[in-house]
């Protein structure tokens, strides 16, 4: 029987952990969201996965309803909030769901849990790849200084971007979606602390590919055909010599999570 989702808090130490809970399925599925979203996010997906899963859709660190008091959140605090959940449902197994974002959430959960999972989903997933602008920006300390210049003084480097735009070395949606995501400095304040809160969760590709091979784990790539942020050549890639897995690009951007994601995912599951 489903159950309207409605606002549920886990305690982690000194923090908050909200959640939304719906669904009735026998099959538990904790689902991470986008930059800027909430769990609310994933409610769209009830109708289709509702029957299947009894779905855990977190709002993360900084984001929605969450208390979150420490400057970072680690692949430990994953690993251990998803552990009380776990306990909570009085489950061994689970899956994963994660989108852009949240992608960087289900591959650190499969490097910390890898063993009592049985599927992933990752929708337009960030961290698939290394990405040098997000290095340079977070992980050393010039790098850092040179961000939170940016955050005060962007009209310099929103020059740059424009006439990279125009010297079409990157696309024009691009630029729009970058412009869109630092338009203010509250925007490019939050664009930082996100980052550098999440800093533990770096990309290791290989030894995800070697966890989800080893452990049997079933795997489901969505990647919009037109999305200029999260290019479906990076699924492509990631997918060499996964078994157990399928790749679906869809005729969309990057915004993938929507109603239509329901049938598309249980078109996969039933293959």
């Amino acid at each position: 029987m489903n159950r309207p989702a409605e606002n549920l808090y886990l305690n982690y130490n000194s923090h908050k952990i909200h959640y939304i809970l719906f669904g009735g399925g026998e099959k538990l599925l904790f689902c991470f969201h986008g930059f800027g979203e909430t769990a609310y996010n994933f409610s769209v997906l009830e109708s289709g996965l509702g029957k299947i899963y009894t779905i855990v859709s977190i709002d993360l660190p900084l984001h929605g309803l969450t208390k979150w008091n420490n400057q970072f959140f680690l692949k430990s605090d994953l690993k251990n909030i998803i552990s009380l959940f776990l306990e909570q449902f009085k489950r061994k197994r689970f899956s994963l769901m994660g989108f852009s974002l949240g992608g960087k959430m289900v591959i650190g959960a499969l490097k910390e849990l890898p063993e009592q999972i049985d599927e992933v989903f990752l929708i337009a997933p960030d961290g698939l790849r290394k990405n040098i602008w997000y290095n340079l920006a977070i992980y050393p300390a010039w790098g850092r200084k040179l961000f939170l210049h940016l955050v005060r003084h962007p009209e310099k480097y929103f020059a740059v971007v424009k006439f990279l735009a125009w010297l079409r070395i990157i696309p024009s949606s691009l630029k729009k979606f970058i412009e869109s995501q630092l338009a203010t400095e509250e925007k490019r304040q939050f664009s930082f602390d996100v980052w550098y809160c999440i800093k533990d969760f770096d990309t290791d590709v290989k030894t995800a590919r070697q966890l989800l091979n080893e452990n049997k784990i079933r795997s489901y790539l969505f990647f919009g055909e037109f999305d200029k942020v999260i290019r479906p050549v990076f699924g492509k890639r990631f997918v060499k010599g996964l078994n157990n897995t399928q790749l679906i690009i869809l005729p969309k951007g990057h915004h993938l999570v929507k109603e239509y994601l329901n049938d598309e995912i249980l078109k996969a599951l039933n293959k």
